[in-house]
């Protein structure tokens, strides 16, 4: 009998929390589109260097003003690879877009030339980084 699951334990860990765990940090805004991001780390130092840049984008657009807000992070998570012992995964996280036209003009910014270059200070590849935009379906009432 074949078996449809695979019996090598998931691991995933939540590195932050975001506005999908925080329903008082969405507020009233209504959601227009969501991106689900990934990216490779090589090992535990681009984990890190990363997770800290997630951190500090993350305070500044806390800092904002509520009229200012027209995006937010969702939580992050990493996933490790298996069989890796230098600390190497995945993480994997969202952005939530309040504003349709911000969305419409910023949506593809992880491939402009600011955030490769970032991608690259950080040590993460840049053709490791993917991006996947959704669109919230309303249901016919």
């Amino acid at each position: 009998m074949s078996t449809l699951i695979d019996e090598a334990p998931v691991v995933r860990y939540r590195v932050m929390t975001g506005e999908d765990t925080d329903p008082a940090r969405r507020g009233a805004k209504q959601l227009v589109a969501q991106s689900t991001c990934s990216m490779h780390c090589p090992d535990q130092s681009v984990f890190e260097r990363t997770i800290e840049a997630l951190r500090q984008s993350d305070e500044q657009l806390k800092a904002r003003p509520e009229n200012e807000k027209f995006y937010d992070w969702q939580s992050v998570y990493f996933d490790p690879e298996i069989g890796a012992e230098n600390g190497a995964g995945t993480l994997v996280f969202g952005v939530a877009w309040y504003d349709e036209a911000f969305f419409a003009e910023k949506g593809s910014a992880y491939m402009s030339r600011m955030h490769t270059h970032m991608f690259s200070k950080l040590g993460v590849p840049a053709d490791s980084v993917k991006v996947e935009h959704w669109r919230p379906v309303v249901a016919a009432a």
